[in-house]
């Protein structure tokens, strides 16, 4: 029966392959390591006693810190010491095999979402490092073995610090880029928002104006017409008083969407204030513009708008304003506003054009 594939996670995420680990094993001196020195080193120095002796000093260093005890303050420390023995009891046993590579990567993991600076997270490290060198020179007395452990330690804390650092910064970078799509998205959806109506979907009375002005300017520039249309609903007060706001709404919302499906793609409505619609319609001819006018005209009158058991006949006046040379946004407005007027005063459910 085949062994069955061991689970590394964290690895795999952050690409530490078998080649990753081994240019990393070779580059600290490790691959001429051999396990009976692990084995020494547990033997003679990192015994139970031994590490529960270090662990005790680890955090009394610690805790001697303010950073760091402002940090541990939030958690139970005796429970922090039992995981810290785990990590001294298994402690450069098997380094060679990927499972050692994850069990160090989840020690960078779960520093990163703490939050633990970086520069307290490396010192942790060192002030551990320092207090095994520390009991080994307590426990082994021959120089030729001492030395050798001491290798050996150094080495095994660099690969430690080195997996965990890494996946320490990588794991940041990855929250940090979270963070930063996420206020993206925030930013993306307030733009949204600011440019598009959010009852009826056109775009916005801010976003219509400042496209308008940009239509105004590319028209003086190009000598390319630009036309506009102002459009209001008839009577659509009477609507709001019989019927009530709620019904309103959703009146105005079909409006829109019946003025967009009257468009070329490239043309622009906005919601200009109440029941009122301008459309831009950039690169268009007098009689063109007037075309697109009949057709919002007839998408409003031609069929009703059914808002629950309602069927509402509105009709839509429209004020046709192609663009002079001495016109400026407001200008521009107030022409098309004026052959709106017009058009009410013409009988309603028409178009009329700025003279």
């Amino acid at each position: 029966m085949p062994a069955r594939k061991q689970q590394t996670p964290l690895c795999d995420q952050f690409g530490f392959d078998a080649g990753w680990r081994s240019a990393q094993l070779k580059l600290i001196g490790l691959e001429e390591e051999s396990r009976d020195t692990v084995r020494q080193l547990h033997r003679e120095v990192l015994t139970a006693e031994a590490s529960r002796d270090i662990v005790d000093r680890f955090y009394q260093r610690l805790l001697d810190d303010g950073r760091a005890r402002a940090l541990l303050e939030s958690y139970d420390v005796n429970r922090l010491k039992v995981t810290q023995a785990a990590y001294l009891t298994d402690f450069g046993v098997d380094y060679r095999d990927a499972v050692y590579f994850e069990t160090r990567a989840r020690v960078g993991i779960a520093h990163a979402r703490v939050g633990l600076p970086l520069a307290l997270y490396l010192s942790a490290f060192g002030v551990m490092q320092t207090l095994i060198l520390e009991t080994l020179t307590q426990r082994v007395s021959d120089p030729e073995r001492y030395h050798a452990l001491c290798r050996l330690v150094l080495k095994l804390t660099t690969l430690d610090i080195a997996v965990a650092t890494e996946v320490y910064h990588r794991a940041s970078v990855l929250e940090l880029d979270r963070s930063v799509k996420h206020l993206q998205l925030e930013q993306s959806l307030l733009r949204t928002q600011l440019q598009q109506d959010a009852l009826t979907g056109v775009s916005s009375r801010t976003s219509l104006l400042a496209e308008l002005e940009g239509a105004i300017s590319r028209a003086a520039k190009t000598g390319q017409p630009l036309c506009i249309i102002m459009a209001d609903l008839d009577n659509f007060k009477d609507i709001n008083d019989t019927h009530g706001h709620m019904v309103g709404d959703k009146v105005l919302s079909e409006v829109g969407a019946r003025i967009r499906a009257a468009l070329r793609e490239f043309d622009l409505v906005g919601r200009y204030g109440g029941e009122e619609f301008v459309v831009v319609l950039e690169n268009t001819s007098r009689h063109t513009a007037r075309q697109v006018a009949e057709r919002i005209r007839k998408r409003i009158a031609g069929s009703p708008i059914k808002v629950g058991n309602l069927q509402l006949h509105l009709t839509i006046s429209q004020g046709l304003a192609v663009r002079a040379e001495s016109d400026d946004l407001h200008a521009l407005l107030q022409r098309a506003d004026d052959a709106m007027y017009e058009a009410k005063r013409a009988g309603r459910d028409c178009v009329a054009e700025a003279s």
